[in-house]
């Protein structure tokens, strides 16, 4: 055989083998597909409280910064806040597949929360009913019994403080000899709402007051990000 006959058959079987390696590594990982997932059947948990934790902290060591965290904790959202929130794309659902199709709208004097995912509320902004909601919820998550492919779990880290500042800056806005209240809140679900997703998101909502108690800015309420989760 001459080389250039011999260089195109080695050609060939080159080809060849590579197509064979790759059609059999295909028909391999197809094998493995279908081993795992027919055969992954769902577990049932017992109850856990150890799993679902609440830590809730209110920090203030006199009455007056007391009451500054409840005021701060009472104050609602606005309307526009909520309705603007609503309308915002979600980055990680831009397409609201994680919305139901029909949905009750949130109404009422004290609505905190703009949508919901996975059946759970998504705040605008951090009220005492919006950590009511989120601690009761995790609670309850640890008294039932579940039937999952992984072990559920949940938690909910809520913190309030009050700092007094001689001068404190907003963007373009300045503050003198104020009360700043800052809330921050951490939710996280894996696998409780439903046998195969979770979501996680965090919050932080400040409220200034003046020396006499007096709200003078809100930040922080509006759209939240929910990454979402799945197996």
């Amino acid at each position: 055989m001459n080389p250039p006959a011999l260089i195109m058959s080695l050609r060939f079987f080159s080809i060849i083998s590579l197509a064979i390696t790759l059609l059999a590594g295909i028909g391999f990982s197809k094998s493995v597909l279908a081993d795992v997932v027919p055969g992954a059947k769902p577990k049932e948990w017992p109850a856990s409280p150890a799993k679902h934790l609440v830590k809730i902290r209110r920090e203030a060591d006199d009455k007056q910064k007391s009451a500054l965290i409840a005021s701060a904790e009472a104050l609602q959202p606005s309307k526009e806040s909520v309705i603007q929130a609503s309308k915002a794309a979600d980055r990680n659902d831009p397409l609201g597949l994680n919305q139901p199709k029909e949905k009750e709208k949130a109404a009422g004097d004290k609505v905190w929360w703009y949508k919901e995912q996975l059946g759970i509320r998504i705040p605008v902004a951090i009220t005492a009913e919006a950590v009511t909601y989120y601690s009761s919820l995790v609670s309850k998550y640890g008294k039932q019994n579940m039937t999952r492919f992984v072990e559920p779990s949940s938690s909910f880290d809520y913190q309030a403080e009050v700092k007094f500042q001689k001068e404190f800056k907003v963007g373009d806005k300045a503050f003198t000899n104020v009360h700043v209240v800052t809330l921050k809140l951490a939710f996280k679900q894996s696998f409780c709402a439903s046998g195969t997703e979770g979501m996680h998101f965090n919050k932080e909502r400040i409220v200034i007051f003046d020396s006499a108690g007096k709200v003078l800015h809100i930040l922080g309420d509006g759209p939240t990000e929910v990454p979402i989760f799945a197996i």
